[in-house]
């Protein structure tokens, strides 16, 4: 088996890792940096690509670093931290239910799953020519 891609994926982890922390420690504290300081003075709403952007890195490499041995419990539970900023921002009518749905997709892993019966299965949706009386 070739583990020419993983070699190669843990490389570019590390180099994105050394170019951005020096230490769990520094990790550490830039994300208190960025949630204590950054963003009270910035009036920013927390966010993944915010957190990049603070560090100075792409989403991409936020991504990837979440991997990262050293570094990655850190950053999933910045990670954690961000999406319960968004879902409380929601909860309190400052934030779209829609932003937030597409939110938690597209940056922290969620997804819908459809609503199962009492047996188990899953029903299908049939819309039946509604929409135009929904649009109304």
């Amino acid at each position: 088996m070739d583990n020419t891609h993983d070699t190669k994926k843990n490389a570019s982890r590390a180099r994105t890792a050394r170019a951005v922390f020096s230490s769990g420690e520094d990790c550490k504290k830039k994300l208190e940096r960025y949630f204590e300081e950054y963003l009270p003075s910035s009036g920013e709403v927390a966010d993944i690509e915010g957190l990049a952007d603070f560090l100075g890195i792409t989403r991409k490499d936020l991504m990837t670093l979440a991997e990262h041995k050293t570094y990655g419990i850190l950053l999933r539970r910045a990670w954690n931290r961000i999406a319960k900023i968004k879902k409380q921002l929601a909860f309190r009518g400052k934030l779209p239910a829609a932003v937030l749905s597409f939110d938690l997709k597209n940056n922290h892993g969620y997804r819908d799953r459809p609503e199962e019966q009492q047996d188990g299965s899953v029903p299908a949706v049939i819309f039946q020519g509604r929409a135009e009386e929904w649009a109304k």
